[in-house]
């Protein structure tokens, strides 16, 4: 399964349901504090955001301008960008 920025997903150890706030390989970090980071394997898609929504969050994230999830999806932009 493939996630990306937006998506509403459940992470099974912990119970929790989280926003996407990017995926790396296999790791995928959550939106919100404390800074989470879980393998993909352990979570389970809840609701798939459009692309519409997933561009729109991948701004939001992106204008926090602050660490890796900022960096993670201002470079996700930079790719859409090119795509058109």
């Amino acid at each position: 399964m493939t996630f990306r920025c937006g998506d509403h997903v459940h992470h099974g150890p912990s119970g929790e349901d989280w926003v996407v706030a990017y995926v790396d390989g296999n790791d995928l970090a959550a939106c919100g504090w404390p800074d989470s980071l879980a393998r993909t394997s352990d979570c389970t898609l809840i609701k798939a955001v459009t692309d519409a929504d997933h561009r729109k969050w991948l701004e939001d994230v992106a204008a926090s301008k602050t660490g890796r999830r900022a960096r993670k999806a201002q470079a996700e932009l930079d790719k859409l960008k090119l795509i058109g």
